[in-house]
């Protein structure tokens, strides 16, 4: 009869519980997709404006003109034009045809514009920004009325970045995963024999 000499016993070596390996695993798949991710996700950018930026008008216009370089949403799109005295000089809703946006104005008086717009990407993402322009009319051109009495609006959303956002909503799953990994692993662990 022959003897097998005995092997040494391995150090039990216990995997991770499966939990933890799916929280690491999926918490590592998210951070891998949005940093590859980010620079492709390409959303709708304003090309021109008309009036230009910084432009000077010695003409009366109707209609402020946006043409961004892709297909913007209609819904939740704004344009804000307000002028001197910071009074809006926007009238009725803002159209959008494809990739323009054109927002109409009450007659505009001498004196500087500032023209806040927020628009919707086609792939559902905010996008904007502000522009300034000046009118400068003959005496004989100023219009006689004002715009109705109405205080200033503002079409942005205080200058904060979407990748915040993105980067703050991939953070906020990253810690619901891990709270439910953490709590499996203790309800594990107490009614563990």
């Amino acid at each position: 009869m022959t003897i097998k000499p005995e092997t040494p016993s391995r150090p039990d070596r216990r995997r991770r519980p499966w939990p933890v390996r799916l929280a690491a695993s999926t918490a590592t798949i998210i951070v891998v997709v949005l940093a590859a991710a980010s620079p492709a996700w390409a959303h709708s950018r304003l090309e021109h404006t008309d009036p230009a930026d910084g432009a000077t008008l010695t003409a009366q216009i109707s209609t402020v003109t946006l043409t961004f370089n892709e297909m913007v949403r209609g819904q939740f799109t704004t344009v804000v034009v307000n002028g001197p005295g910071k009074v809006s000089y926007s009238e009725g809703h803002v159209q959008v045809i494809d990739d323009d946006v054109r927002q109409k104005v009450y007659p505009l008086h001498s004196g500087g514009y500032t023209v806040a717009w927020r628009a919707i990407s086609a792939d559902g993402h905010p996008v904007e920004g502000q522009f300034h322009f000046t009118m400068k009319l003959a005496a004989d051109q100023e219009p006689t009325t004002n715009p109705p009495a109405t205080q200033a609006a503002s079409a942005g959303g205080g200058g904060r970045s979407n990748r915040l956002w993105l980067w703050g909503g991939a953070a906020a799953v990253v810690v619901v995963i891990v709270a439910l990994v953490l709590g499996l692993t203790r309800r594990r662990a107490v009614n563990a024999p």
